[in-house]
């Protein structure tokens, strides 16, 4: 069952990396390197409009709501 597992992460490596070939603009599939760190990460970098958005932004709409139902019982 173990090669069956494996055969599955590298079915989904090779998927991914046909899907992401093309991200960012440019043909990913020359540069391996490239290649590889799409298949871990899609985002390039950590700015405000590539990271997380409650970083940049705040709480979420449903953390509000949820600090708002708690207050009130309370």
């Amino acid at each position: 069952m173990k090669n069956m597992s494996r055969a599955m992460r590298r079915h989904h490596a090779g998927r991914l990396k046909r899907v992401r070939r093309f991200y960012f603009g440019c043909d990913n599939w020359s540069d391996p390197h490239a290649l590889g760190r799409l298949l871990s990460t899609t985002k390039p970098c950590s700015c405000w409009m590539c990271g997380n958005p409650r970083r940049y932004i705040g709480r979420t709409l449903g953390e509000v709501l949820h600090l708002v139902q708690l207050a009130e019982e309370s």
